[in-house]
């Protein structure tokens, strides 16, 4: 049976309750060369009937044992499992999706709007990525990680669904800093490949977008641009009314198909720019397929299984055998010899 922890920074405190092993070890036998000063083993039962120091070691371990179950059930144990027909290695890519949320992706000439475009386009994309590690990285003015890369696309597609240009107050279109952060967050592996995805309308262009295009390229890494917009444009709707200039004219957004062609020519990718999502998506993946693939743990073709009922069922039946047994010798269950309590 393959575990693994989702959260396993949590595993590291299980160190810390062998100092807390010791001291109870450590306590049970002071205790004992404590008592054989003053008594034998028969005065002691004599004296002290109900006391027993086995039985309070016993209880330490049980809660050490306790909370060793709990810290466990934190970490988030999962278990592997595969639906029908999926292949026992899945073979795939690594890729890093970055999303152009300015401002001027709000423009409606293209419907419903560039961004709502743009994210459906990205929907269905990974729709078509079942065994590939995918990332997300949306930028304006500036650039941030959403999501990082993972095999877990259902979480993709919630945190796609949560993206809108509130996100960055910072405006304008710095795609060379999102190719950058883009290049920094895929994994060390040689056997996979990689590709950068860029989702924008081109405009407002401001930074050395070519030479991280390039330094990507060198480092193995594709660039692949969808450009969003037409070459008509269209205003950018805000909640009082379209955006205006400093002088108070109708601020027109259009599409600048120029900068995303040099940006994939530059990462020896492909620009595909198309009303129509499918046709984008059908051109994005016969170039991603043609990228070398590797074995990616998880992936969409196999699930991961809560595991964590089990050892929290554990735990709680330790802490009541702990309670029972308790740290002096119990009179009702001497009674009726229930956990080796002798009459």
């Amino acid at each position: 049976m393959n575990i693994h922890f989702q959260s396993p920074e949590y595993l590291s405190f299980l160190l810390g309750l062998l100092p807390l092993l010791g001291w109870a070890v450590w306590r049970f036998f002071q205790r004992r060369r404590q008592l054989a000063r003053y008594a034998s083993p028969e005065m002691q039962q004599l004296i002290m009937p109900l006391a027993t120091g086995r039985k309070l070691l016993l209880r330490d371990l049980m809660i050490l044992l306790a909370g060793a179950l709990l810290l466990i059930v934190l970490a988030r144990p999962q278990i592997a499992g595969r639906t029908a027909g999926a292949s026992e290695d899945n073979k795939g890519i690594e890729a890093m999706i970055c999303l152009d949320i300015s401002n001027s992706m709000l423009c409606e000439d293209i419907a419903p709007n560039r961004l709502e475009f743009a994210k459906r386009t990205i929907s269905k994309l990974l729709g078509e990525m079942k065994s590939d590690r995918v990332g997300l990285i949306v930028f304006a003015g500036s650039s941030f990680v959403q999501l990082p890369i993972t095999t877990d696309l259902s979480t993709a597609q919630e945190f796609l669904g949560d993206i809108s240009p509130n996100m960055i107050s910072d405006q304008g279109t710095a795609i060379g800093a999102a190719i950058d952060l883009a290049r920094q967050s895929f994994s060390d592996r040689k056997d996979l490949g990689k590709a950068i995805i860029v989702l924008t309308d081109g405009e407002d262009f401001e930074d050395n977008a070519l030479e991280a295009a390039k330094a990507a390229k060198e480092a193995g890494i594709r660039i692949n641009v969808v450009g969003v917009g037409t070459s008509e444009g269209g205003n950018i709707p805000t909640s009082g009314g379209p955006l205006t200039d400093e002088t108070g004219n109708m601020v027109v957004t259009r599409f600048n198909p120029e900068i995303c062609q040099s940006l994939a020519s530059a990462g020896e990718g492909v620009f595909v720019s198309s009303a129509s999502q499918a046709s984008v998506v059908k051109e994005l993946k016969k170039q991603l397929d043609e990228l070398p693939k590797g074995s990616v743990s998880g992936g969409s073709d196999s699930s991961a299984i809560e595991d964590y009922e089990s050892w929290l069922w554990a735990a709680f039946i330790l802490l009541v055998l702990e309670f029972c047994i308790m740290g002096r010798r119990n009179k009702f269950l001497i009674r009726y010899n229930i956990f080796g309590h002798e009459k």
